[in-house]
């Protein structure tokens, strides 16, 4: 961290402004969470062949990438509040015809777009979190946007499970009622934010002062001095994916958040929502509640996020992760046929997901220059989630042994991305600036 940086970051404190910013990263987080379950919970409206089941398991993580892939080069050409616009509209399109759905084509047709919404909303999110809150508070307010992630599957199933003794209909109304009430609440909520000062800060210095003066009238000069300190000779940064590797640790970068990023969202995905409807249909709602609450007790962990090491916390998420996968494995004949300790089990390992989740989902937007964060978070996030889809089909004739198996397999793959970042990778919460995280700060200082 620069002198200067050190200086202005004194006089940056918590804003009416930064409620609003973490209200609309929380409530665009909860939405996200929201359209990727409601897959797994749509697979009980309609009769459809179990060889189709899958599609179905699958639509969500594909429309999710699509949306990433689109996102993130857009939110870093059109910037991060004018993407946020964008995903807003889709999600009211989505939930509204969902609600109102009926078959088959019309299910996957309005999943689809609220899908394609909540792959770029999240994205945004995850890029506007660090780049707008206060950089004392920039680590446990983003893993607490995160942690609605997990809010948005306890409403899922909570919405999910109190209409489930109803008629089809009826569960369909309430969960796209539902999505639609959080839209409601995203505009609302977006209109009292601004666009992303550091983004504005690359793009149009004159007019980030103006949004600086607007929303933070007493810290804008504070602000704008702590950006300009990290982004100093940065505003000519790479503008392609192949230009970003080429500066120094950005493969490592790409490579170990892949690799966890990959761990967490076929880690979670397969025990979650694919064991539930493949070997325990009758408890699809139930696992989805007992993997919410448990992620929701233990997000409780972003208290720390400013103060805890981000590389330490990796490893131990993915070393319990990998673990609790290997006694659910070793201990198949013991809750196979008893539901109440299958989802003891699911809640245990959630606890666990959930810290990992919450971390890598930090750190995987911290780590790259401004111009490129929406870009190279979706490059990542594409990698995963694309992965994960490849594993839904490619598991889907294994029998729940081999299964599990498998789902140990993953978790391992995240767990050595978190030991070569533990290893060889910088140290990126402990209060690090997102400059240094980002290595803006170290290419100014080698420019200059």
């Amino acid at each position: 961290m620069t002198d200067r940086t050190a200086i202005s970051a004194t006089g940056i404190t918590w804003t009416r402004t930064d409620t609003w910013n973490f209200l609309s990263f929380a409530i665009g987080m909860l939405a996200e969470s929201y359209a990727f379950g409601v897959a797994s919970v749509a697979t009980g409206w309609v009769t459809i062949p179990k060889s189709l089941l899958s599609l179905l398991l699958a639509w969500a993580p594909i429309w999710l990438i699509i949306g990433i892939a689109i996102s993130g080069k857009l939110s870093d050409r059109l910037g991060r509040k004018k993407m946020f616009y964008i995903t807003m509209v889709l999600y009211a399109v989505g939930a509204l015809g969902l609600a109102f759905s009926q078959g088959y084509v019309l299910i996957l047709l309005f999943l689809a777009i609220m899908l394609l919404a909540s792959g770029g909303e999240m994205n945004t999110i995850l890029v506007a979190s660090h780049e707008l809150m206060p950089p004392r508070h920039r680590g446990k307010a983003t893993m607490a946007a995160v942690n609605f992630v997990s809010i948005g599957g306890l409403l899922l199933a909570i919405a999910a499970f109190s209409s489930s003794y109803g008629a089809v209909p009826v569960q369909r109304a309430v969960v796209g009622g539902f999505g639609f009430v959080i839209v409601i609440l995203l505009l609302y909520v977006r209109g009292r934010t601004p666009e992303s000062i550091r983004w504005l800060y690359r793009v149009d210095p004159a007019r980030a002062e103006r949004e600086a003066l607007k929303f933070y009238p007493d810290q804008a000069t504070a602000r704008l001095a702590a950006i300009e300190a990290d982004m100093r000779g940065h505003q000519s940064a790479p503008v392609s994916i192949r230009a970003v590797l080429r500066e120094p640790g950005m493969v490592l970068k790409l490579v170990c958040s892949a690799m966890m990023s990959f761990g967490n969202a076929a880690g979670y995905g397969m025990i979650t929502y694919v064991v539930g409807p493949y070997f325990f249909k009758a408890l699809t709602d139930q696992i989805l509640l007992a993997a919410g609450l448990a992620a929701v007790l233990s997000g409780l962990i972003f208290l720390s996020g400013d103060r805890l090491s981000r590389r330490r916390t990796l490893l131990f998420g993915y070393i319990a992760c990998t673990g609790v996968s290997l006694v659910i494995l070793l201990t198949r004949q013991w809750w196979h046929t008893e539901a109440i300790r299958f989802l003891a089990l699911v809640f245990i390992l959630n606890i666990f997901i959930n810290i990992a989740y919450i971390t890598e989902d930090t750190f995987k937007a911290e780590i790259w220059p401004t111009a490129m964060r929406g870009t190279m978070t979706a490059l990542v996030r594409f990698i995963s989630i694309g992965f994960y889809v490849v594993t839904i089909f490619a598991t889907q004739t294994l029998s729940i042994t081999e299964y599990l198996g498998f789902n140990l397999a993953v978790w391992a793959v995240g767990l050595c991305g978190a030991f070569l970042w533990s290893i060889f990778g910088i140290e990126t919460g402990s209060g690090a600036d997102l400059g240094i995280a980002s290595g803006e700060v170290s290419t100014a200082r080698r420019r200059g």
